[in-house]
């Protein structure tokens, strides 16, 4: 059995915080995996086992945050490939654990440290013939939201709200989903606003240095996918904000990750500064990922 099969398909959530505004939420924890990183990683792999570049045994190694290599090590142990994790130490404890029990194999690099983590994962790849999953730069990633995440959410919210969206606000890890499910989007409703997430201790697409911050997921230190020519605005938010929002989400029965607060905050943030009605987001993942960190 490939639980993989069942990878998207997730529901859209309507989130009404104020009168008149509605925040749609694709409901990413609810994949295989835990996380909208199932979407990408299932759609690399499908493509190299079609190409004949992988084979039962193979190793697989690839740089993360955390919920790639989660993605990863659970297709790794479901098809038979060895699976090493290249990720900076300051990642959360359950992440590392989970990891663990798919079997795969974690190396850390230093806190924060993404562009290391590659140069590692690059430098091993080539030395010992490992496959490279290539996250940050594979358009791979951004062709697996355009054709799954995009035309879903467009329908989704098609069948439920006879209103065009205003926006599309999300946080930007590789950069895979705003592109890939933005490119969709725009294409179905010219009119819709690409809006961009990243923390306000990291703002690297707002000019900014890179830095170390708790949104895990997003803000990775570069802008990797992202075309800025494409996105309309950049919203920051602070890990204790984007923290505090997903505690408050979960008192109100949804228990997301600290990235998907962000974007939950984000958009209703920006709905309310510009008297709008209607933006679509993506909850990235389980809220069970972060108690080390909460």
């Amino acid at each position: 059995m490939r639980l993989s099969k069942f990878v998207g398909k997730t529901p859209l959530l309507p989130l009404n915080f104020e009168k008149n505004q509605t925040i749609w939420g694709k409901a990413e924890f609810m994949n295989p995996g835990g996380s909208v990183k199932d979407r990408m990683a299932t759609f690399i792999l499908n493509n190299a086992e079609e190409q004949g570049l992988i084979k039962t045994g193979d190793t697989l190694c690839e740089a993360t945050s955390g919920n790639t290599g989660i993605s990863f090590a659970m297709l790794a142990a479901e098809r038979g490939y060895k699976m090493v994790i290249v990720m900076p130490c300051n990642m959360s404890e359950e992440r590392k654990k989970i990891f663990r029990y798919y079997g795969a194999k974690l190396v850390e690099v230093d806190a924060g440290d993404f562009d290391g983590a590659i140069l590692l994962r690059d430098k091993m790849c080539i030395e010992k013939g490992w496959f490279n999953c290539n996250q940050f730069h594979n358009t791979l990633n951004v062709q697996a939201h355009y054709d799954t995440t995009g035309p879903e959410i467009y329908q989704q919210f098609s069948k439920s709200c006879s209103e065009i969206p205003d926006a599309i606000v999300l946080g930007t890890g590789t950069g895979g989903t705003i592109m890939g499910t933005g490119k969709y989007l725009r294409e179905k409703w010219p009119e819709i606003k690409i809006i961009a997430v990243e923390p306000e201790e990291s703002p690297v697409m707002s000019g900014g240095e890179a830095g170390l911050h708790g949104i895990q997921g997003i803000g990775d230190g570069s802008k990797f996918l992202v075309d800025l020519e494409f996105v309309d605005e950049i919203v920051l938010v602070s890990t204790k904000d984007a923290t505090d929002f997903a505690k408050k989400l979960a008192k109100n029965g949804l228990f997301i990750g600290v990235s998907a607060g962000a974007n939950v905050l984000a958009s209703e943030r920006w709905l309310s500064k510009n008297n709008k009605k209607h933006a679509i987001t993506v909850l990235c993942d389980r809220g069970e990922r972060y108690f080390s960190c909460l």
